[in-house]
């Protein structure tokens, strides 16, 4: 099934509109709204688990299919490498490395 440039173009519209009232939103209630330090942490918290959980879910699957071993394993290097505090570029080569090798060999 194949969209039409409207239908893209609105879906960036749309968008960028929704970003540009949230950051607006926070901006305009941020001098009117007190929070608690514990409410603070909770949304900051919250956030941070968003974005874990779409980290792992774009690493499980891939579209509606489960992306393979391959991939997992060459995630999980990254992170290790990322968590001995080697360089951004020395991870992503090292993750790139290890998935294709694991695939060159025939893993999934």
């Amino acid at each position: 099934m194949k969209y039409g440039t409207v239908y893209i173009i609105a879906g960036i519209a749309i968008l960028s509109i929704g970003t540009y009232l949230i950051r607006y939103s926070g901006i305009y209630l941020a001098n009117r709204i007190a929070f608690k330090e514990h409410h603070r942490q909770m949304l900051s918290d919250s956030a941070c688990v968003l974005l874990f959980t779409l980290a792992v879910f774009n690493t499980i699957f891939t579209e509606n299919e489960f992306s393979g071993i391959s991939k997992m394993i060459g995630v999980s290097v990254a992170i290790l490498f990322a968590w001995k505090r080697y360089s951004l570029i020395v991870v992503i080569l090292v993750a790139i490395v290890v998935t294709a090798t694991l695939r060159y060999l025939g893993f999934s």
